[in-house]
């Protein structure tokens, strides 16, 4: 869970290069699998801009990767 709430991704941002990893953000209030808005598979390091307004909340799911950061600000 990054934030419970509505709220504003403004960006991730990948650190590390991870062979097969998955970041996956649901609009989700809590932990799990829901309205899944983002899906990066195998991301190389880099600043991803999103600029996504999240109705529930901002989960991630973290499928191996390492090193992500999450820019965000509260709707």
């Amino acid at each position: 869970m990054v934030f419970a709430g509505q709220a504003i991704l403004e960006a991730i941002i990948i650190g590390k290069d991870v062979e097969g990893g998955i970041v996956e953000v649901s609009d989700h209030a809590s932990d799990g699998d829901g309205n899944v808005k983002i899906y990066l598979a195998d991301p190389v390091p880099g600043f991803y801009e999103v600029c996504a307004m999240f109705e529930h909340g901002i989960c991630a799911d973290l499928t191996t990767q390492t090193n992500v950061s999450f820019v965000w600000r509260p709707a």
